[in-house]
């Protein structure tokens, strides 16, 4: 069953991420075109990272004491005052601006957007129960993509024909409409899990003693670590991540110079190809909702083995069009391998501790990406692009073999795993 108030959120955070992109697309170009140096632009993903990173420090503390759909609505609208803020800054002195007052002004957006991705994907299980959890994380993640494919190309066109000032308008006007369709979500264990006083605001409800502040920041760390299902899946994603990383653009960038021997307009082929085949996986994932929600673990293991298989193949082909398809490829197990740990994890918690689970997942995902991209960039200018995709098909090799250890905790039937999942959403 899935909820109304989850289409209000789906709806929502799809708005939020096109204002997102536009937004910051049009920062740098304003800032790459008013200091005509690349390293004061730099500075604007340095704040953006650094604020996501405090932000998702605190954020089990945030959501344990608040309600996720107020943490929701403050984040939004705490962004849209702040964006509000910048963009007249910017009308008002057209010249010699403050690039320090822009680079806070980023800060902040960033430091509130950072409570977003735990609340939301703490929040989803809770409005959508039984086979619709999987169909409602297939649908998240198709517009996720969606929104990355086309709104960065459709941003770069808007920019260019309005110019950064006006594109911002528009970001701002997406900002506001996120924030009004946020205020119609309804989370069903509002009433259950938060005291009367919270309810109706954002001060933490009675009980909660300041010096248990530590107590919160740990308790998400500890029901990773105690819990086995949640455990394994954070091994295996933290495994699979270090080959992961080399999908990221600048690696493909290499491998389309060093291995095809193209131009850098491949680079924009091989990345829209991958997005299609993420996207069909999405969409793949909401079509065989009935067929995954049984044994979803070992499917999810099937899926990184389809995956290590085209890698293997895309690090040997030499051929650019058989790269392009393999690239398109592998993004459909990529794309159903990740709903369907995300699906886990989120029916692996009970769902008064969800939030601050998944804001300690956010913070590991994060730690174990910034070290994979440390490692694999040092891997590929030592060994090349070759060995860098063999060497990602290695390790998630490894994440299937550890998975398959573990795989007996997740072949409980349905019946067994459906309580939590449906106690997230009643």
């Amino acid at each position: 069953m899935i909820r109304r108030s989850f289409y209000y959120l789906w709806g929502s955070q799809t708005i939020s991420n096109v204002a997102d992109i536009i937004y910051m697309l049009s920062v740098v170009v304003l800032v790459f075109s008013s200091s005509n140096s690349l390293m004061t632009t730099i500075l604007i993903p340095l704040f953006r990272l650094s604020a996501q990173v405090l932000s998702g420090l605190i954020a089990p503390i945030v959501l344990g004491r608040f309600r996720l759909t107020r943490v929701l609505l403050f984040s939004q609208f705490g962004q849209f005052v702040i964006f509000t803020l910048l963009l007249l800054y910017l009308w008002i002195v057209p010249e010699q601006r403050s690039f320090l007052f822009i680079f806070v002004m980023v800060f902040g957006m960033s430091f509130l957007d950072g409570w977003t991705n735990p609340a939301r994907n703490a929040l989803v299980p809770r409005l959508a129960t039984g086979e619709g959890l999987m169909r409602a994380n297939g649908m998240v993640a198709v517009s996720d993509q969606v929104v990355r494919c086309a709104g960065w190309a459709l941003s770069g066109i808007i920019v260019a024909w309005l110019g950064s000032l006006n594109t911002l308008v528009i970001a701002s006007c997406c900002y506001l409409v996120a924030v009004t369709v946020t205020s119609f979500v309804r989370d069903p264990l509002d009433q259950k899990e938060l005291s009367p006083e919270a309810s109706d605001s954002l001060e933490p409800a009675k009980g909660k003693e300041k010096d248990s502040h530590w107590k919160e920041l740990g308790e998400g760390w500890k029901i990773i670590w105690h819990n086995r299902r949640i455990r394994s899946l954070m091994i295996v994603d933290s495994v699979d991540s270090i080959g992961g990383v080399s999908w990221l653009g600048v690696f493909i960038l290499a491998y389309v110079s060093q291995v095809l021997h193209r131009d850098a307009s491949w680079w924009g082929f091989m990345n829209a190809s991958f997005f299609s085949g993420t996207i069909l996986g999405g969409l793949i994932v909401v079509g065989l909702v009935k067929r995954l929600q049984k044994n979803s673990f070992l499917y999810m293991l099937g899926a990184l083995l389809v995956y290590v298989l085209i890698t293997i193949v895309f690090a040997l082909n030499t051929i650019p069009v058989a790269a392009l398809i393999l690239f398109a490829v592998s993004g459909l197990p990529v794309q159903m391998a990740g709903i369907i740990r995300r699906t886990l994890l989120q029916t692996s918690a009970p769902a008064a501790q969800l939030p601050k689970v998944m804001a300690g997942i956010d913070v590991l995902t994060n730690l174990a990406f910034g070290l994979s991209l440390l490692f694999m960039g040092w891997y590929a200018d030592r060994f090349g692009m070759v060995q860098v995709y063999l060497l990602a098909a290695a390790m998630t090799t490894i994440a299937i073999l550890i998975g398959w250890l573990y795989r007996r905790d997740f072949q409980e039937s349905e019946q067994m795993d459906q309580p939590t999942a449906t106690g997230a959403g009643i």
